[in-house]
C-alpha cells in the first residue's frame, strides 16, 4: 500500500443510484478528496463525482466502501461495506457554475474508520505542479473507475485504464476548461479521477464527464427497418482540476460555516 498505483484503487467508489421504483438502478463513479477546513485540525472528507452521476440529491444514493478488516488497517476485501444515504441534500455541493458537471457529498459524517470503512483520499498535493504549457499531447493518463459497471466483482476492486492526451492541455477544448483524451470512456467511468505523471509524481488532470459517440444506422434484414446504434469512438472529455479545486472550496467554505454555526450554539 506505500505505492500510489496500489492506493488509487481505494480512493475510487462505486456509487449506485437506485430508480425510483426500486427495480433498476444507475452507477457511476467517485473519488475521496481530503480538504482542510478553516478551523485548525480539522479536515473534510469529500466525494468527488459528476453532477449527472449523483442526480437529485433528495432521492437516495449507496456509496459502496471497502469494509475494515478487524484490528489492522487493512481493507476486508471482497467485504463490501454500502452505505446507504436516504436524502444527502444536506451533505451535497455542487460547482457554482451550473454548466459545469461536477459535485461533491461530505461523507464526514458516515464514512471512516469509527464506521468500519476502510479508504484512501486524495489531497491538495495532487493537484499541484501541473503547468499546463509543459504537458504535451500524446502524455499518457490513466483513469480509475466502473465502466459499463465493469469491476473486480469478488473484492470491489475497480478497473484502471490508460490513455493519452488528445488535445492541447493547456488550451481549452471548445473554449471550456477540459481536455480531451484518446481512450475508451464508456458510462460508468463518469466521474473517474484521471492522472498524469509530472516530474515523477501523479498529479489530477481532472474529472471524466463524457464520451464521446458516434452514431450509426443498423438495418435488419430481411425486413427494412432501421435502428439507431451508438458507439463509442475511443474519446473522453475530462475537466481540468482547476474546476474541481473551485468547488472544494465551495464544499470547504459550506462545511466550514456549519461546523462555526454548531460551534456556536453549543451550551
Amino acid at each position: 500500500m506505500s505505492k500510489f498505483e496500489n492506493q488509487v484503487f481505494f480512493t475510487t467508489l462505486r456509487i449506485t443510484i437506485p430508480s425510483s421504483d426500486g427495480k433498476s438502478s444507475s452507477i457511476g463513479t467517485g473519488f475521496l478528496f481530503n480538504m482542510p477546513l478553516r478551523q485548525e485540525g480539522m479536515v473534510g472528507h469529500f466525494l468527488v463525482s459528476n453532477k449527472h452521476v449523483f442526480g437529485d440529491p433528495h432521492r437516495t444514493i449507496i456509496l459502496n466502501f471497502h469494509k475494515l478488516k478487524n484490528g489492522v488497517d487493512e481493507p476486508d476485501l471482497g467485504q463490501v461495506l454500502p452505505i446507504v444515504i436516504q436524502n444527502f441534500s444536506e451533505h451535497y455541493y455542487s460547482h457554482p457554475d451550473d454548466k459545469i458537471d461536477l459535485a461533491c457529498i461530505n461523507v464526514s459524517a458516515f464514512a471512516g474508520p469509527s464506521h468500519g470503512v476502510y479508504s484512501k483520499h486524495l489531497h491538495c498535493e495532487f493537484t499541484e505542479e501541473i503547468d499546463l504549457t509543459k504537458l504535451l499531447p500524446g502524455t499518457e493518463v490513466s483513469f480509475v473507475g466502473y465502466p459499463d459497471n465493469r469491476f473486480d466483482t469478488a473484492h470491489n476492486l475497480p478497473i484502471l485504464r490508460k490513455g493519452y492526451l488528445a488535445t492541447l492541455p493547456s488550451v481549452d477544448f471548445n473554449g471550456l476548461k477540459q481536455v480531451l483524451i484518446d481512450a475508451q470512456v464508456f458510462p460508468g467511468s463518469s466521474g473517474s479521477p484521471v492522472f498524469v505523471v509530472v516530474a515523477g509524481k501523479y498529479r489530477l488532470l481532472g474529472v471524466v464527464t463524457q464520451t464521446m459517440i458516434k452514431n450509426a444506422e443498423l438495418t435488419t434484414m430481411p425486413v427494412e427497418y432501421s435502428l439507431g446504434v451508438k458507439q463509442t469512438i475511443g474519446l473522453g472529455i475530462v475537466l481540468k482540476t482547476e474546476l474541481v479545486m473551485q468547488l472544494l472550496q465551495v464544499a470547504k467554505d459550506g462545511l466550514s460555516n456549519r461546523v462555526d454555526s454548531s460551534t456556536a450554539t453549543q451550551p
